[in-house]
């Protein structure tokens, strides 16, 4: 229940998302709305147009945090470009709902807040101060400071915007650190200290969870080839540089969206893929194979050829992991015993496929 209340970045952007929504809801009766609008008398020449650019980029925000890994391009672009978007309908909407006086003055503390999720305390002040410019020239510009109770209530308002950004920046610092203090160590629990793949616990978990979900994927378990030679007669330096290689590699082909990859154990990998595509999976085999001869581990001028055998087992219904691991380990043995370099699919005709180098 407590991580209800854990602010993430995702969850704050879904929060501010469904925000935005909420106040263009709002705005379209206070601006077209007659028992309303005639009595506010708000201009409207210009918010056909923040309307149609708010609808295109709240839609376009709304498919990227849904479809978008959090890591990528589109998603770091519109979460991010968020807050400059929301300034500028801000300070548009200020324009044309009566400037200082405008009833969406307040909705500046929630970008001012918005932006400490980010920046903590630098962004809660840098947009606090963009906030307070826009408020200071609207006040300026319609002579309020001419009038002593419209000083006063500017003066309050601005008193209580940078109060939020000070306070609302120290808070989102202090949650923000928590929870990445949080993540640190629970990337210490799974990760391996060596390749930087996930360690064998966390592969043990993700299986388990995978099969519960009793969908298709695949399990690849994968070993290096005489890999006892490396340290045997280079050293054990030298053996470590080569499963961080390894790993790197694996790293670099194998994406979140295709699936993760573990140390299982020694110089003994494994992969847990999303796809069940016997192709797509050889593919991939392929290209970090091509991959391992085109930049092998080298000593001077001097290349150590890296090759690896592959045990690859597709998910049956109702299959348990444990069924699962063995018939992978089973193949991987037989993909050794053939000659190594070399790959063994689970099919009903067995399928051999050995590996040019």
């Amino acid at each position: 229940m407590r991580e209800w209340f854990v602010i993430t970045e995702h969850r704050s952007e879904n929060i501010s998302s469904l925000l935005r929504w909420f106040f263009l809801v709002l705005c379209i009766p206070i601006f077209y709305y007659p028992p309303i609008s005639n009595v506010l008398n708000y201009e409207t020449d210009t918010f056909p147009l923040l309307l149609a650019i708010g609808i295109l980029y709240m839609t376009s925000t709304q498919i990227v945090l849904h479809k978008c890994h959090e890591k990528s391009v589109y998603y770091r672009f519109f979460t991010r470009g968020g807050i400059v978007f929301d300034y500028i309908a801000y300070a548009w909407l200020m324009q044309l709902s009566g400037g200082a006086e405008s009833p969406f003055v307040s909705v500046g503390y929630l970008i001012v807040i918005h932006a400490a999720l980010y920046w903590r305390l630098k962004g809660a002040f840098l947009l606090g101060a963009a906030i307070f410019s826009t408020l200071m020239f609207f006040f300026i510009t319609e002579s309020g400071y001419q009038d002593t109770m419209a000083s006063f209530e500017f003066f309050m308002k601005s008193c209580f915007l940078w109060l939020i950004a000070l306070y609302g920046g120290i808070i989102a610092s202090k949650e923000r650190q928590h929870y990445l203090e949080k993540n640190m160590y629970q990337l210490q629990s799974e990760q391996d200290y060596l390749t930087g793949l996930l360690n064998h616990r966390k592969f043990q978990e993700d299986v388990l969870e995978k099969t519960k979900q009793n969908k298709p994927f695949t399990l690849v378990l994968c070993d290096i080839d005489r890999f006892k030679n490396f340290n045997d007669q280079h050293g054990h330096l030298i053996g470590d540089e080569v499963l961080k290689l390894v790993g790197s590699t694996f790293k670099r082909y194998i994406s979140l969206k295709d699936g993760e990859a573990y140390r299982y154990g020694g110089e003994e990998f494994a992969w847990i893929l999303h796809t069940a595509s016997k192709h797509e999976v050889k593919k991939m085999i392929e290209s970090i194979n091509s991959h391992l001869k085109r930049f092998p581990y080298t000593i001077g001028n001097e290349p150590l050829p890296v090759t690896l055998s592959y045990g690859i087992a597709i998910y049956k219904t109702g299959e348990k992991p444990a069924e699962m691991i063995q018939r992978a380990d089973m193949l991987l043995y037989e993909a050794k015993s053939s000659g190594r370099n070399t790959l063994k699919l689970d099919t009903i005709k067995m399928e051999e496929n050995q590996l040019m180098m």
